[in-house]
């Protein structure tokens, strides 16, 4: 069974604004899970989360990484993500409602309100996820969040990864086998 992936150029010659409308469609629900990675730059996204944002694409997942500014996104293109400009991102309130994933860089969690008022918002719903990662929590990120077990990257993933960290021009190295973000104690 071949394995389909999206990736932006999927969206016509304007991927950036078709992806916003993707993240700004209430109501209209997909059977595939969403997630949202909401990262300071294509690297660091690549660097922290590559492999679990390719194992997540590579389940089903629709993914979409939304960035200050997206610049080359090639990399994520080769995850199989889409990107979005951050300031593309709706305005209203509970824009994130329907993710069933959403995953913040903790930098832009304690520099972006708009970001930690979804993140605080998203953490009383059990059917949603709702991940920090980048640096461990801190008295800063507020109170309840804890290690989550690491994801473990799969094989496949790996050599994603190390395609995509050469696109993004991250010097080379081994991509590590596992990976880790922070959500509240006792959600997995």
């Amino acid at each position: 069974m071949a394995v389909q992936f999206a990736v932006s150029g999927d969206f016509g010659a304007d991927s950036t604004s078709s992806a916003a409308r993707w993240a700004d469609s209430p109501g209209r629900r997909s059977i595939r899970n969403r997630a949202a990675v909401v990262a300071p730059t294509v690297a660091a996204a690549v660097d922290c989360l590559g492999g679990w944002i390719f194992d997540r694409t590579a389940a089903g997942c629709e993914t979409v990484v939304l960035l200050p500014d997206p610049g080359d996104t090639r990399a994520l293109d080769i995850l199989g993500a889409k990107a979005i400009a951050l300031a593309d991102a709706p305005v209203r309130a509970g824009w994130t409602a329907d993710l069933d994933i959403l995953a913040a860089a903790a930098d832009i969690y304690l520099a972006d309100a708009r970001v930690r008022d979804e993140v605080l918002a998203r953490r009383g719903h059990l059917t949603r996820q709702t991940y920090l990662w980048g640096r461990e929590p801190a008295v800063e990120l507020g109170d309840g969040f804890a290690l989550v077990n690491t994801h473990k990257v799969s094989l496949a993933a790996r050599a994603f990864k190390r395609a995509a960290l050469d696109a993004a021009g991250v010097p080379a190295g081994s991509p590590s086998a596992a990976e880790t973000l922070w959500a509240d104690p006792g959600r997995r």
